[in-house]
């Protein structure tokens, strides 16, 4: 659907040690800051891809780039921390082929529960890892703005809420193009599975603090809203075939 270098070997304590090598992952991220904020990506893969006559969609190529490998490009300009939650039974080997070094795997431990399982795997781990605002996002999302999702990673803790979620002004809201932080959300979503609930806005409604953002806030960083855009059918990727052939979305 389409919808709008620092050198040498410091012989520091271990304390001293640990602020060094956090600086110099400040200078080396071009000294914005970011990588000294607990930010992470989440991204789900795990879904099945019967409209588009594929296993799974995540690899399918668009510009020179899996559909996947474009959203993890664009969420490794904020995290330095990428999850790629994955089913039971998918071929991981297939998808470390086309991502950077670095990226992490988790993989459905339940069959039958959709995006659920694969969201409460991915914030687990995440919460392990030490991230306290997870960028979550579809790995069909070929557009996304870096400028849009940092602007939501800033309000989520601007607000300091569990979840900031895009909504159109119909109502319908992005679930899976939205911050949270993994350890509520992780509860919520064993709460949710427990009850046998199924969608991710059920999950959503168990927490306490919920920012809803219009989508027209994303407008002045992405007035088209490509940032929402997402790949479902096979017209819908001959589609931004030709969008980024004609220059009408990044590439």
């Amino acid at each position: 659907m389409w919808r709008k270098s620092l050198k040498g070997n410091p012989t520091l304590g271990s304390a001293s040690t640990k602020w060094f090598w956090r600086l110099r992952g400040r200078l080396s991220n071009g000294g914005s800051g970011e990588a000294l904020r607990a930010w992470g990506a989440l991204i789900l893969a795990g879904g099945e891809s019967r409209r588009l006559g594929t296993p799974n969609k995540a690899l399918l190529s668009l510009g020179g780039q899996t559909l996947i490998g474009r959203v993890a490009s664009q969420a490794l300009k904020l995290c330095k921390t990428i999850v790629v939650s994955l089913a039971l039974d998918a071929d991981e080997e297939a998808f470390r082929k086309t991502l950077p070094a670095g990226v992490q795997f988790v993989r459905d431990e339940v069959k039958g529960l959709g995006p659920l399982e694969g969201l409460r795997q991915g914030m687990r781990k995440l919460e392990r890892l030490g991230v306290e605002y997870a960028l979550t996002l579809a790995c069909d999302l070929p557009f996304l703005n870096v400028e849009a999702l940092r602007f939501m990673l800033e309000e989520a803790e601007r607000l300091r809420v569990e979840a900031l979620i895009p909504r159109w002004p119909n109502g319908f809201t992005e679930p899976l193009h939205s911050v949270y932080q993994p350890k509520p959300m992780l509860q919520a979503l064993e709460e949710a599975i427990t009850a046998g609930e199924s969608l991710i806005m059920e999950a959503v409604g168990r927490l306490s603090r919920i920012s809803y953002l219009s989508v027209e806030e994303l407008r002045r960083f992405d007035p088209q809203l490509l940032t929402l855009t997402n790949i479902n059918t096979r017209e819908d990727l001959e589609r931004a075939k030709r969008m980024l052939r004609l220059g009408l979305a990044g590439g």
